[in-house]
């Protein structure tokens, strides 16, 4: 589309005039050509003008450059090449700045680059599986270099505090899956003595043995691991899990139940790690449980109830190893053989886990109630205590979805502790669609063995009409009494004219990045930019 001596107007005021502009029209799909430019300014960095060109280069490659301008800093360069092939997609991406031209002693000189780059292919293999490959490189040439300058990549977000160098191979057909990765982790954090760790191989083998009518089903998972961090630590695992789940019985009273079984088989080598002896080690962990329920059902003035009584008698013989990790006790988890779902370690003693579902349901309207605890023979003080699951009697944990229609929802996860009075996990959500006024709450509490966290955050937009939209978010940090950040804003749209006015403070310090305050007016005049 092509104008002459075209006059550009904001709410009915001349602002521009040129006097020959042309753009694509919305049918075209791909054109080489200048993408919206814009202006930011920032404390860390000041001013600063980016100028973007996208290149179409053929129908299956195209290349995007911006030129990123500062007034008082050295200028950034990005580039992103991206092509797409038969059964495959490459992604290129990278950037380059001299650093800063004022250095102080956070402020440090040197030049910052980073490369990114993702390609993935699917192809089809022998016996009609389904193969896949993938191949990541992410290096930065600076730790702070990402949040700095906020790259927008889309093979990676610039809060990330981790760079990831893998490769991905996936075979699965019918009966079976095979998985290889071979990966290297960059840490970005400044409080971590070797930035580097290293997990070469990681083999997963996944194979059903047989199913059928008479002995249920046996799926076989075999694991290789072999990990190098904190410079001289080694690990070298290969687990071996074998699981059984039997038919389920169904009796005339209406019970019904299952027998499940899981054999966990351990061989490890490691080095110079506390957890482990260093001499070669082959372990095994066994459990077998019988899960029973029964579906209470009634109807009446078209609300369906139903009540499912549910009781899961586990056993695991043997001893297991000390479990330092932050496992957390749940409705997901409280009916499983096993609870901690680690790839190396297992449960062991006798317990019986009771509690019960109950559901509601009346044309769009939903309530869902799911309960829990368990009972252990005796205490397990090698299970982690943020669990409970070192004690004879664990939390009674819970959750409560409430559906009252298609705009308003609420959910709440709990957990109470052993002697009925105190709520040591708490989390709350809400959401509402109540047009013109859109919000959604939410809080989290952790206390005693659980954690130590207690935060509140909201989001509420109201529309103005068709045209104009005011947002706020917040996120508060209840045991500082502090807010972490908030954003306030407003915007007018129309079919061609975005405008709006945005407040937003960001409450961190992280060596040469500093808090910031921000007032933002944006205009997007479509489609031809944004300031």
């Amino acid at each position: 589309i092509y104008y002459d001596n075209a006059v550009i107007k904001i709410y009915d005021l001349p602002v521009l005039f040129l006097p020959k502009l042309s753009h694509p029209d919305p049918t075209v799909d791909r054109r080489s050509g200048f993408l919206i430019p814009s202006f930011s300014d920032s404390k860390n960095l000041g001013a600063g003008f980016d100028i973007p060109y996208f290149w179409a280069l053929d129908k299956d490659k195209d290349f995007t450059l911006r030129n990123k301008l500062f007034a008082s800093e050295n200028p950034l360069f990005l580039g992103e090449y991206r092509q797409a092939f038969k059964k495959s997609n490459l992604i290129l991406d990278f950037g380059y700045t001299e650093g800063y031209k004022k250095t102080t002693a956070v402020k440090k000189s040197g030049n910052k680059s980073h490369f990114f780059s993702k390609f993935t292919k699917n192809f089809k293999g022998k016996n009609n599986s389904d193969n896949s490959i993938e191949f990541t490189v992410q290096n930065v040439s600076n730790d702070k270099y990402l949040k700095l300058y906020k790259i927008k990549s889309n093979l990676i977000e610039y809060e990330k505090d981790t760079l990831e160098n893998s490769f991905i191979f996936n075979r699965e057909d019918e009966n079976s899956f095979l998985g290889f990765k071979a990966s290297a982790y960059e840490t970005l954090k400044d409080d971590y003595n070797d930035k580097y760790e290293y997990i070469l191989p990681d083999v997963i083998f996944d194979r059903n043995l047989f199913a059928n009518n008479k002995y249920g089903s046996l799926d076989l998972t075999s694991n290789l691991n072999v990990h190098n961090y904190d410079t001289n630590k080694f690990t070298k695992f290969l687990v071996n899990d074998l699981d059984w789940k039997f038919k389920t019985n169904n009796f005339a009273s209406g019970l019904k139940g299952n027998w499940i079984g899981r054999l966990k088989n351990v061989n490890y080598e490691t080095k110079n790690t506390s957890e482990y002896k260093d001499d070669p080690e082959t372990e095994f962990f066994g459990a077998l449980g019988y899960l029973s329920k029964i579906d209470l059902f009634k109807n009446n003035n078209n609300n369906n109830y139903l009540l499912t009584p549910k009781l899961l008698l586990r056993y695991a013989p043997g001893k297991m190893r000390k479990d330092n990790s932050n496992f957390r006790l749940n409705n997901d988890n409280i009916f499983s053989l096993d609870r901690l779902n680690s790839y190396n370690n297992f449960e062991n003693g006798l317990s019986a886990t009771l509690g019960f579902d109950y559901e509601i349901k009346n044309n769009d309207q939903e309530f869902n109630f799911s309960i829990g605890q368990i009972i252990n023979e005796k205490e397990n003080q090698n299970m982690p205590s943020s669990s409970s699951l070192d004690e004879k009697l664990s939390d009674l944990v819970g959750s409560t979805d409430i559906k009252v229609n298609d705009n308003l929802n609420f959910n709440y996860n709990f957990a109470l502790d052993q002697n009925y009075r105190d709520l040591n996990y708490n989390e709350i959500g809400f959401n509402a669609d109540l047009n013109p006024i859109k919000f959604d709450l939410s809080y989290l509490q952790e206390k005693k063995h659980i954690g130590n966290q207690e935060y509140f955050k909201t989001n509420l937009e109201y529309s103005k009409g068709n045209n104009g939209l005011f947002a706020f978010e917040m996120k508060r940090n209840i045991i500082t009494n502090s807010s972490e950040y908030y954003n306030l804003s407003y915007e007018y749209l129309n079919d061609c004219l975005r405008a709006g006015l945005v407040y937003r403070r960001e409450f961190y310090n992280d060596s040469e990045l500093e808090s910031e305050n921000s007032l933002m007016f944006k205009i997007t005049l479509t489609p031809f930019g944004d300031i």
